[in-house]
């Protein structure tokens, strides 16, 4: 594992989250830390880590945002297995009971989500910064962007009404390259990413098949990711007033619900892009009537049959 040392010393952790104490012994941490730059570096490629570690990234805002990821994500781990001390005895808890009390479940997993808050927002603000860097262009997350049809975090929330969030679209990017496939055969032929602008007119062809992989992407990722990796836009969530404990989380039949919706909706802009394809091909004007088609993915005017 290479230890990047974006963080070394308790004095950085302490100045990047605020929580953790200065004087705290960071051997404790420190495996952890160095864990969550090993997974950080998976994300933004290893040539982009030694350049905020060593190189000219040193010191930049990106630097700080990425130590900002890490510092949070390593001190809610290690709170998390240090909320009850390990001893050769077994686990026990002490509790000065004149100045302390237990948390509550509730207080846990709210701190527990304010952390991840925190985190997701650093590596929004990371990537933003590194936009601009070679290094971070030449990372294979990079390279897989640049085949995709949804340009960018800005073309993804035009397209669904999603927060602009370069850390949701990178998640999207598998699921992205999967419907932008499904969609391939739908049209007919392969798409050359290069030709789709990033803000087409919404009554176009273009527009129509970039909406129908977006939503397809995001059916994808529901159905197929934990549900922490959504965007808290999409999901039900409720707080109760005044940090009580009541929280209800959506129900897997609203979330069924929901991902069943994006998928119609993908089926309707699959749709309407065939026929925005068919009045290209004609030159005609998409003011004329249009054709109705039944939605067939692949798409063969040879395959005369259907399932029901």
């Amino acid at each position: 594992m290479n230890n990047y040392g974006i963080i070394c010393d308790s004095q950085t952790l302490r100045n990047v989250t605020s929580s953790w104490w200065a004087n705290a012994d960071f051997s404790r941490i420190e495996n952890t830390v160095y864990t969550v730059e090993h997974e950080l570096a998976g994300i933004i490629g290893h040539e982009t880590m030694e350049w905020l570690a060593t190189g000219r990234g040193r010191g930049t805002d990106a630097w700080t945002h990425a130590a900002c990821a890490i510092g949070y994500m390593a001190c809610m781990r290690y709170y998390r297995l240090n909320d009850i001390s390990h001893q050769d005895g077994g686990r026990k808890v002490k509790i000065d009971h004149d100045n302390e009390a237990r948390p509550f479940e509730w207080q846990l997993a709210r701190d527990d989500r304010a952390h991840m808050e925190e985190y997701y927002r650093a590596l929004d603000r990371l990537l933003f910064e590194l936009h601009d860097v070679d290094e971070f262009h030449s990372s294979s997350v990079w390279k897989q962007q640049q085949l995709l049809i949804v340009k960018n975090e800005n073309n993804l929330s035009w397209l669904t009404g999603t927060d602009p969030s370069p850390w949701l679209y990178l998640r999207l990017v598998p699921f992205l390259a999967e419907s932008q496939h499904f969609v391939e055969k739908a049209y007919g032929t392969s798409f050359v990413a290069e030709e789709f602008l990033e803000f087409p007119n919404t009554d176009t062809l273009q527009y129509a098949t970039q909406k129908a992989v977006c939503l397809g992407a995001l059916a994808l990722m529901g159905r197929r990711t934990s549900l922490q990796t959504l965007p808290y836009g999409l999901m039900k969530l409720f707080e109760s007033d005044g940090g009580g404990n009541r929280q209800e989380a959506a129900s897997i039949d609203q979330l069924n619900d929901f991902l069943k919706h994006l998928s119609h909706q993908q089926h309707y802009w699959i749709n309407e892009m065939k026929q925005l394809r068919d009045l290209a091909a004609t030159g005609e004007s998409s003011q004329g009537s249009l054709p109705t088609y039944l939605q067939m993915p692949e798409n063969d005017p040879h395959n005369k049959f259907m399932s029901l």
